[in-house]
């Protein structure tokens, strides 16, 4: 099922945002129901449009995460250009960017600009380390954030190399952080009246998700290694491989666990060696968590994978099958909860894309059964907004093409 009325229904959003972590932001807020409007740079416009893959001509990266947005095409080196956004600014809600910090402010658009003109606008923004602090006026993107907020310092194997992860978790994980701020800002504009600026630094939205690694240093002044796929805690936890050729992912919590796990593979030396859930037990088999591992890893590889998957369910044993991307397209659970949506493009053609992972019950907030909402083309709907939101008619866009205001979408 899904829900027709979104609670951001009739919020609109002017979204400034290029690349991943902006506009990944604005995406959720558009599944919320906010009318997007994306404010392009002329010709060439966000950098995704640019970025693979593609097919005649279009850009999958840029439509995963503008799909439902619309676009104009706003000069805002442009006295009138400025002029026509803070006009717009007066009618919206919501300013969302993601440049360097000072750039709005230079073109004198920063928020204490714009809260003048609106009070009650809400004002939200994602840099690589926010707008005050040491690292505040250096450029920062995703792997950056990564390797500065300590994430690359736990991830990989042991001995080896500092290790990125594969998506772009850092800017999903700042855009996810504004979105929740930008809500929590609205949320208290209904009971003040008036907005207020929301930052992000993507440096310190990953140190906020180093789960217990931060404390841990801070108790025992050591700093944790990399640790590839374990983790201290609890045993077996680690990426086995199977008889069949296939991985899986296992991780036991608890004692009781443990210990019928290893009587389970004919190792009860070892479950008695470790009996019990207190702070010592726990301590050791964290630290001897290699070498339990190693014994549980002999043994899942003399088995099927759905044998181990069975039989370590019926335990209440977390598991799971480390799945490929084209698996996840045709997962029984992503499809049943709507997760995977297609889509007919008119230049991608039919594509499969990732659906809004919020829930309101057992309703979905994301692209329902039939919809098709596309990307929009650069500057597509430059004379819709301005008409909508100003209430400019033909001739006085006509104009704003003239003195350069609006790009008329010609890259030639």
């Amino acid at each position: 099922m899904y829900s027709a009325d979104k609670p951001l229904k009739g919020y609109t959003v002017l979204d400034l945002t290029w690349v991943y972590s902006g506009p990944y932001c604005t995406s959720l807020l558009y599944d919320l129901g906010a009318d997007v409007i994306k404010i392009e740079a002329p010709k060439y416009g966000d950098h995704t449009r640019n970025f693979p893959p593609f097919r005649n001509g279009s850009s999958g990266y840029c439509y995963s995460f503008n799909r439902g947005k619309r676009s104009i095409a706003l000069n805002l080196k442009n006295d009138e250009g400025k002029d026509i956004f803070k006009e717009m600014v007066k009618k919206v809600d919501i300013v969302v960017e993601n440049y360097v910090p000072g750039v709005m402010e230079k073109m004198g658009l920063g928020y204490d600009v714009l809260k003048e003109i609106n009070p009650g606008i809400i004002y939200g923004c994602i840099s690589g380390f926010g707008s005050w602090g040491p690292y505040s006026n250096l450029p920062g993107v995703d792997p950056i954030a990564q390797a500065m907020g300590g994430l690359m310092s736990l991830s990989g194997f042991p001995g080896g190399p500092p290790l990125k992860t594969g998506p772009a978790v850092a800017d999903a994980i700042a855009g996810i952080y504004l979105a929740l701020g930008i809500t929590s800002a609205l949320l208290e504009k209904a009971k003040t009246g008036v907005g207020k600026r929301v930052e992000v630094g993507m440096m310190d939205a990953v140190f906020s998700v180093l789960e217990e690694s931060v404390v841990r240093t801070s108790m025992t002044g050591n700093s944790l290694p990399a640790r590839g796929n374990t983790d201290p805690l609890g045993a077996p936890w680690d990426a086995f491989e199977t008889a069949d050729g296939k991985w899986l992912m296992i991780c036991s919590l608890g004692g009781d666990r443990f210990d019928k796990l290893y009587r389970l593979i004919g190792r009860d030396d070892i479950a008695d060696a470790y009996v019990g859930d207190g702070e010592e037990v726990s301590t050791r088999r964290s630290n001897d968590l290699g070498m339990l591992n190693s014994v549980f890893a002999e043994w899942v590889r003399k088995q099927t994978a759905d044998y181990v998957i069975k039989t370590l369910r019926e335990l209440r044993v977390p598991c799971g099958v480390v799945k490929t991307i084209p698996e996840l397209l045709e997962d029984p659970h992503l499809l049943a909860r709507n997760m995977v949506v297609e889509i007919d493009h008119p230049r991608l053609g039919k594509i499969k894309t990732f659906n809004a992972p919020i829930m309101f019950g057992q309703q979905s907030i994301g692209i329902a059964p039939g919809e098709n909402p596309l990307e929009p083309e650069l500057g597509e709907h430059n004379a819709e907004v301005l008409e909508q939101i100003l209430g400019f008619d033909s001739d006085k866009v006509r104009s704003l093409y003239d003195s350069g205001a609006l790009w008329t979408g010609s890259k030639d």
